[in-house]
């Protein structure tokens, strides 16, 4: 994605602001604004801050799409140079052919359901295109992955981001879940990391990172540790000034040894759950009286971020817990 300076403002601030920077020949209309942590983000012709967006569609692809197809889908996502359409799309008599070149793509693919097994893997088929092999850039990252064999969330954006921003430099981190290197590599490229401990059980998932890491050039900085972590996490005892537990709908599976894998001094723990909406902050206070009772520490809860509507009042909600 093309990078621009940025100008940071208040949410609630921002369409005042665009239209003032606008009117004062500063803003950079070629570029989305986008939400950055607590703020907006607006793409300007100078500044300090310098950040990625995504360009400004300024021939509309939805009207392409209604000079191809008789009733053209509202919504898709891109990876890469890959449209996804969602689950039920029926393409059988669409000329995937045009219907690709409308949308400056390569590839056209339909969602299908994440497998519930314990390697959550992707079931995304492809419909238009030699193979699933993507590179797909965000927040100064590039991720490489067959997206017909590994999932990719792009409602995880603004975590993939977050993580990216925190300070983390000169950290050892284990991520218990680490999958192609949604978090992994966010803390190598951006928050420069000392090191990465990553234990991933499905090798689909592996290969992908491994990709990943020597892309973006940060291949000596990341441990792979293949199977169940279950297994794998007992050897990374007392080394880790943070630990990040990745998955969805639970990660309770793995909270003891987490526990375990951070330092004497204790560290931060980012737990990733799917609670109803109604219910976060009593599960907040329990998941933190139970990392208190179980660690022998002091537990304290830093922030709690809301990630995505996962289902019908169900949030994918994340946990920054502070261990001392």
């Amino acid at each position: 994605m093309p990078t621009s300076y940025a100008f940071l403002c208040a949410r609630d601030e921002a369409s005042k602001e665009y239209d003032r920077l606008k009117h004062e020949g500063l803003l950079n209309s070629d570029l989305k604004p986008m939400p950055y942590g607590e703020h907006i983000a607006i793409p300007v012709k100078v500044g300090e801050l310098e950040l990625e967006f995504q360009t400004v569609e300024r021939n509309n692809p939805h009207d392409a799409l209604k000079e191809i197809l008789p009733n053209p889908p509202k919504k898709w996502e891109r990876l890469g140079d890959m449209v996804i359409f969602q689950q039920g799309t029926d393409t059988t008599n669409w000329p995937l052919a045009k219907v690709a070149a409308a949308l400056n793509c390569n590839r056209v693919a339909i969602q299908n359901e994440i497998d519930s097994d314990i390697t959550r893997k992707s079931q995304l088929e492809l419909v238009h295109g030699k193979d699933g092999w993507v590179v797909h850039r965000e927040n100064f990252v590039d991720y490489e992955f067959d997206a017909t064999q590994v999932m990719f969330s792009s409602g995880n954006v603004t975590e993939r981001r977050r993580m990216g921003e925190l300070q983390t430099k000169g950290e050892i981190i284990v991520d218990a879940f680490c999958g192609i290197g949604y978090y992994t590599l966010q803390f190598l490229v951006r928050g420069e990391a000392e090191h990465v401990h990553a234990c991933e059980i499905n090798p689909e998932s592996i290969f992908a990172l491994k990709k990943g890491l020597e892309r973006n050039g940060v291949s000596e900085k990341c441990t792979i540790y293949p199977g169940d972590n279950r297994r794998t996490m007992k050897g990374l005892q007392g080394i880790a000034d943070r630990v990040i537990l990745g998955l969805i709908p639970s990660s309770m599976n793995a909270w003891g040894l987490a526990i375990r894998c951070l330092k004497k001094s204790g560290g931060m723990l980012h737990i990733h759950m799917n609670v109803h909406e109604n219910e976060i902050e009593e599960w907040v206070e329990k998941t933190t009286e139970w990392f208190a009772t179980a660690s022998g520490k002091t537990a304290t809860a830093s922030h709690v971020e809301t990630v995505k509507k996962y289902s019908p009042h169900i949030m994918h909600v994340v946990l920054d817990l502070r261990i001392d």
